[in-house]
């Protein structure tokens, strides 16, 4: 019967919206971050692979210039 009455009060309707909430903004911006983050992974494994390769600078510049729309970096 206390179990039941502390659980109910913890989590009730109330405080379980307040919780999502909070979680749905929090989630989605370490989401954002993590996807970020893995795109600068990918495109670090890219350039060692093209310097790997032989690649000058002025090659892999301009290869990952094409990959953009206008040629500019995306932030």
């Amino acid at each position: 019967m206390l179990a039941a009455s502390i659980w109910q009060s913890i989590f009730g309707m109330p405080q379980i919206a307040i919780v999502m909430g909070c979680l749905i903004p929090i989630s989605s911006i370490a989401f954002g971050y993590w996807f970020k983050a893995q795109k600068v992974q990918s495109e670090n494994r890219l350039k060692k692979s093209m310097v790997e390769r032989g690649m000058s600078a002025e090659e892999i510049e301009r290869i990952l210039a094409a990959g953009t729309e206008d040629g500019s970096e995306d932030d």
